[in-house]
């Protein structure tokens, strides 16, 4: 079970190291496009595209296995001060299968999305140049896929009580 615990630590710190990345990529694409435009008047063709169809997709969503794994995600606890250890374990658990079943069905939904639009090759015209954006339409299924498998490992640690070590754990 440690394999599979430091596998899935392992994919989920890669996806947020390429959501970084994406990050870092963008503000240096943008600040040369600015500080090009602004000096010599010239523009980095598709600037716009790139940043709406490849940047922000990359680094709102490829993070979220990351997020779920450091159990980092929003959470109202407004119960939880009247409830027992047992009844939060049970919380627990059944808020990772409902979350593992919303990020599947949206896995497999976005899926049948970036297939159809990889079969047609979806692209936009930039300069009257075409750039493909298919590609971008597979970042959403794998970033759910990985969430949700995020959720499945982490059941048995909530069901046996045990916990695994996250940074966010450590900040706490």
């Amino acid at each position: 079970m440690a394999v599979l615990y430091r596998l899935t630590n392992m994919a989920a710190v890669g996806l947020a190291l390429l959501g970084t990345l994406g990050i870092l990529l963008m503000v240096v694409h943008i600040t040369l496009d600015v500080v090009l435009r602004s000096t010599l008047s010239i523009s980095i063709p598709a600037t716009l595209e790139l940043v709406t169809r490849y940047y922000l997709i990359t680094l709102a969503l490829l993070p979220l296995g990351w997020v779920e794994w450091r159990r980092s995600m929003i959470s109202v606890e407004a119960l939880e001060g009247m409830m027992g250890p047992r009844l939060i374990r049970i919380s627990d658990v059944l808020v990772s299968l409902l979350s593992a079943g919303i990020y599947t069905i949206l896995a497999v939904a976005t899926w049948d999305k970036a297939m159809e639009q990889y079969h047609i090759g979806a692209f936009v015209m930039s300069l009257n140049v075409p750039m493909p954006v298919w590609p971008t339409y597979f970042v959403l299924p794998i970033a759910f896929a990985l969430a949700a498998f995020v959720c499945l490992v982490r059941l048995p640690l909530l069901v046996s009580g045990e916990t695994y070590d996250t940074p966010a754990q450590e900040e706490r």
